[in-house]
């Protein structure tokens, strides 16, 4: 149910996303859909919760890795990119943060997750020298989701102004320009 709710939000968004569609595209009765779920609500929060913790769990195992934390940064934005075009719920989550109003649940708002790991990871590139002492974490931290979030928002503009090169390649581009001010690590 939570796949087909990622459907029906991520196509129509939370305002005209309806239960029947939703209940149509799981191919269940909307008396199962409500056994489960009570209102659309509950059943947006649902997408919401999986895609933080899809996407969550993909940032902490790159928080791992043992390279300069500048490049993990980096990892991370393009793991970011991947898990939009790709994971319809991650996408769904995304966009429902954006339309519905979120409690301060940190379990439902994805940006906000994501510019918590964005800020650790880039704090620990300012202890390892990998980010040049003079940018600040979070003003750093708040561009490169800025590049996550515009990237993935390109294929959504119409023709003939939206680039149809997938958001990775646009990342990379910006990621080009913007590494000088942030790192002095060799492209890698």
């Amino acid at each position: 149910m939570i796949g087909a709710a990622s459907t029906v939000f991520d196509q129509a968004g939370y305002e005209r996303a309806t239960l029947s569609a939703i209940s149509e595209h799981a191919q269940v009765t909307k008396g199962a859909l409500f056994f489960h779920f009570a209102a659309k609500a509950d059943l947006a929060r649902a997408v919401q919760a999986e895609a933080c913790a899809t996407s969550g769990a993909a940032l902490a195992k790159l928080a791992r890795r043992e390279t300069p934390a500048f490049e993990t940064a980096t990892a991370m934005a393009h793991a970011l990119v991947g898990l939009l075009e790709t994971d319809l719920t991650v996408r769904a989550g995304a966009r429902l943060a954006q339309e519905i109003r979120t409690p301060d649940d940190p379990s439902l708002h994805c940006h906000s997750n994501w510019l918590g790991a964005l800020h650790g990871i880039l704090g620990r590139a300012r202890s390892d020298g990998s980010l040049l002492p003079e940018v600040d974490v979070r003003t750093a931290a708040v561009l490169m989701l800025s590049m996550i979030t515009g990237t993935t928002a390109l294929p959504r503009l119409p023709a003939p102004r939206s680039p149809r090169e997938p958001a990775g390649i646009w990342l990379t581009r910006m990621l080009q320009l913007t590494r000088p001010s942030l790192s002095a690590l060799p492209p890698g």
